[in-house]
């Protein structure tokens, strides 16, 4: 480990992330709660700029970041940029306990969007703003922000993308790792931007569109409304919604793509088709199991469009209980909660493209056991995957499963039923916000014990970090000094 290199741009990362403690007071001053948000974000702001400048007092000669530097700076971040919002909700007086505040910064940051809170509306607009716009950034990324506001990002620092990206490819956009970021952002902005218009075109209020906007953008789920989306009962916002979440759990190479090449090209990539596909295919199931209790069939349609969109997305945004639904739709919610999003969109779970690549394996093994001299090749977008390829998605499946089996076994010391403490792990794992049982939409995770908020926590950040970059902050041989 380079503590000295290490150290340098860690500060620098905490310099520009103090910057994001800013924004809330904008808002405040808007809706005339300068003093308390300066009093809580804008203290915590400066502290966090002061503690990165004496980090970057002494600048190392050369910044050299390896791959395991990357992965830790990458976790110490977003531990570090919750653990500070989480002084903020406690300087502000609006959520109790360090616990709470860290669940619930954690949860916004890793775009899972649970929360503990039993009246969301009680709290100011400045606090409402924060958590929606933690969405916002972690959506993206705190790391991919960063660099494209710090301008002599070292040439290395691809190390720390390829990090926080979720997915098992990080295919190059192009070659400088600067204006990839800023090329991702663009189309990230434009996009909320867009939902942000079509909300207040349909009667939601301003500020609720900015909060519903974001929340959408990182596919994380917090609502300015205690009955989340339900509140508005708006057919037109639950469609443009519906629209808007499926759209950002798209890979957006795809989008990359469709500019520069069109949208024929763009649409030859065969995870967006999978994805698309499963999406359509299980929202018709869940239409169909919830037909018989929906007062009309285009009710039925729109709620399971709806609720489909918004657990495979990872989103986690409710117009209804889906708990009260039919048992079958919602081991189909389940199913699309661990499948989750595509690689490189906001979104969580496991990613549409490993799942593929997981079904196409089953295929492989099954054809070769039949004739072990049969060669049977496994493409993806129509070139052959290698074995170096295809080892670190099935040992991803591996450490995937160990995490959700151990957050089930330590939830289920604290959970009433094996259904919540599995679909509590599952939820966070994924970052998908609402579970089943006791932490459906209608419920929250206020009734969880301070052990069982702190794992959940924890696995809410190693999900949305795909692992490694926790388990090797952890390990003491990463922790080695080199030169």
């Amino acid at each position: 480990m380079n503590f000295h290199s290490l150290c340098y741009a860690q500060g620098r990362i905490y310099q520009i992330c103090s910057l994001l403690l800013l924004a809330p007071l904008v808002v405040a001053l808007f809706f005339g709660e300068i003093i308390a948000a300066l009093l809580s974000f804008g203290l915590v702001a400066v502290g966090l700029f002061v503690l990165g400048t004496l980090m970057t007092i002494k600048k190392p000669k050369k910044i050299r970041l390896r791959a395991s530097e990357g992965m830790v700076i990458t976790f110490l971040t977003w531990l570090s940029i919750s653990l500070a919002g989480s002084l903020a909700f406690i300087l502000a007086g609006e959520i109790p306990g360090f616990v709470n505040a860290f669940f619930e910064t954690a949860s916004g940051f890793s775009t899972t969007g649970s929360t503990i809170l039993q009246d969301v509306e009680s709290l100011s607009h400045y606090c409402l703003f924060w958590r929606s716009f933690t969405h916002f950034i972690g959506g993206m990324g705190v790391l991919v922000f960063a660099f494209v506001i710090n301008a002599d990002s070292p040439a290395d620092s691809v190390n720390i993308m390829k990090a926080e990206m979720p997915g098992p490819y990080f295919g190059k956009l192009v070659s400088r790792i600067r204006k990839t970021a800023m090329i991702l952002y663009a189309i990230y902005f434009v996009m909320t931007l867009i939902t942000f218009a079509l909300l207040c075109f349909g009667g939601m209020p301003v500020f609720d569109s900015i909060i519903h906007a974001l929340g959408t953008a990182g596919t994380g789920g917090f609502s300015s409304k205690n009955a989340s989306i339900g509140f508005y009962n708006s057919s037109y916002i639950n469609w443009v919604l519906t629209v808007a979440m499926i759209l950002f759990g798209v890979n957006f190479q795809v989008y990359f793509i469709g500019l520069r090449k069109g949208i024929r090209q763009a649409l030859r990539s065969e995870e967006l088709r999978w994805y698309l596909g499963i999406y359509l295919t299980i929202s018709l199931l869940v239409t169909l199991g919830i037909l018989r209790q929906s007062p009309t069939a285009a009710q039925a349609f729109e709620h399971s469009f709806f609720a489909v969109s918004s657990i495979m997305s990872t989103t986690g945004y409710a117009t209804l209980d889906f708990t009260l639904w039919p048992l079958v739709s919602q081991v189909l919610l389940l199913f699309v909660m661990l499948i989750g999003a595509s690689a490189g969109s906001t979104g969580g779970g496991l990613k549409v493209s490993r799942f593929v690549v997981y079904l196409k394996s089953a295929r492989q093994q099954i054809f070769q056991s039949r004739d072990q001299r049969q060669i049977v090749p496994l493409r993806v977008d129509g070139q052959i995957l290698s074995e170096s390829d295809k080892q670190p998605v099935l040992r991803y499946l591996a450490i995937y499963l160990i995490f959700l089996g151990l957050g089930t076994v330590l939830l289920s010391l604290d959970s009433p039923d094996l259904m919540t403490s599995f679909s509590a792990a599952a939820t966070a794992v994924n970052n998908v916000g609402p579970g089943l049982s006791a932490i459906g939409p209608a419920s929250n995770f206020s009734a969880f014990n301070d052990f069982s908020k702190i794992v959940l926590s924890f696995l809410m950040l190693a999900g949305r970090l795909e692992f490694l970059p926790f388990l090797l902050f952890f390990s003491p041989r990463t922790w080695r000094r080199t030169r």
